[in-house]
């Protein structure tokens, strides 16, 4: 699959590695703030963690400017781009597919400006002008579950959104080839529902290739409680490692090292 100039073969689980510029993602908020600054950008900080990233055995970078946690504060377009702009600039010299985590069309079109491979809309291209962007730019995009119609299952409520997401987006013009699927775990999601999307739903049946957030999840302390495994990054290796036997094809994760080390003694990367 191409992104952008970049081709990945997805013949085995592939990592997706996070960069957060904002104050206020729940668990890394600020980690790439200057010191005694809660808005402005350490250029510096970003590049090594790129660095990072890419050597530990991050395929994708998925930066994101503005936070999409229960309760998150709103900012505005300017206030996303201005965090954006000077970590696009450090972007050429990757080799891993940039995404770029936004709801935005203003911003989609801003970023676009630049080496990005990738984008990952948790709205799931809700508005028209975002989907004139991603058609135009033919550009993949990753579309999430986000809302729960809790009278019906939630198997059944996450293969009707993907059949009708993609119906949607084709009908508008988006290749079929450019769509990845997240079931979108903890967003609107009961704690039963999380259980099921991680141990019951079969993400091989699908013919898109699909996206997995885990990372450091809450419910993943008690999802996995009655484990050996102490930390939340090690409880979020396992249950990115368990969606990847299920079928998921992009495990987005923060402690990409540790995932990449489990993956390595399963002979999976």
């Amino acid at each position: 699959m191409f992104f952008g100039d970049k081709e990945l073969i997805f013949d085995k689980p592939l990592i997706m590695g996070i960069i957060n510029l904002t104050p206020d993602s729940f668990s890394d908020g600020g980690k790439f703030l200057k010191k005694n600054s809660d808005r402005d950008i350490d250029k510096n900080k970003v590049q090594k963690e790129l660095e990072v990233l890419e050597n530990n055995g991050a395929s994708f970078i998925d930066i994101g400017a503005e936070s999409t946690r229960p309760g998150h504060k709103t900012i505005s377009i300017q206030q996303e781009i201005d965090r954006l702009m000077p970590v696009l600039e450090l972007i050429s010299k990757s080799n891993c597919v940039i995404s770029i985590d936004t709801r935005k069309p203003e911003v989609m079109k801003e970023a676009l400006k630049y080496p990005v491979g990738l984008i990952n809309d948790v709205s799931a291209l809700e508005s028209l002008e975002a989907k004139e962007i991603i058609r135009d730019a033919n550009i993949p995009v990753c579309v999430m579950h986000n809302r729960r119609v809790k009278s019906i299952s939630i198997e059944a409520d996450i293969k009707k959104f993907f059949k009708d997401k993609i119906q949607e987006l084709t009908s508008f013009g988006i290749s079929n080839e450019n769509i990845i699927l997240d079931p979108g775990f903890g967003y609107d999601k009961s704690l039963e529902d999380n259980k099921k999307l991680l141990f019951e739903i079969d993400y091989s049946e699908f013919k898109n290739n699909v996206l997995i957030g885990l990372s450091r999840k809450g419910f993943l302390k008690k999802i996995l409680k009655n484990t050996s495994y102490e930390d939340l990054d090690e409880k979020s290796s396992i249950a990115s490692i368990i969606a990847s036997e299920r079928g998921a094809d992009i495990l987005r994760i923060h402690n990409v090292a540790k995932l990449f080390s489990r993956l390595k003694e399963l002979k999976k990367c």
